[in-house]
């Protein structure tokens, strides 16, 4: 009975094991694929991370060039307007390019309205008068 059992016996462990082996290769693989995958996603997200903190040191680099550029233009206007005032009288085209400076600084730049009087000031000068 043993002689005749035992072939048939053994076919069933060969399959079971080949089956076993099969399944731990085929386990084996995907783990692998699955690792490389999650690896991919940390670079993915590595990178993500590089390009926001990029885009935040650029947006602050921006808002400082932009507060320094409103304190240049906020010193020059003023100079050049009690220059003006000074001289009692502005060219056209001189006053022109000062009202588009504070137009720049005041809305481009958000200035806070403190030259509106100086420019009010030399807005209502004389022209000088060309020779």
């Amino acid at each position: 009975m043993w002689s005749e059992i035992w072939p048939v016996l053994l076919q069933v462990l060969e399959i079971l094991a080949s089956g076993a082996i099969g399944a731990a290769i085929i386990n084996g693989i995907n783990q692998r694929k699955l690792l490389k995958m999650q690896h991919e996603f940390d670079k993915e997200d590595k990178a993500q991370v590089d390009v926001e903190k990029e885009l935040r040191e650029l947006r602050e680099m921006s808002a400082a060039q932009s507060e320094a550029l409103k304190f240049v233009l906020y010193d020059r206007i003023r100079y050049i307007g009690q220059a003006y005032i000074a001289e009692g009288e502005v060219d056209f085209d001189d006053r022109r390019i000062l009202n588009n400076m504070h137009s720049s600084y005041h809305n481009g730049l958000d200035g806070n309205g403190d030259l509106d009087t100086l420019m009010a000031e030399v807005n209502s000068l004389p022209l000088k008068q060309r020779t």
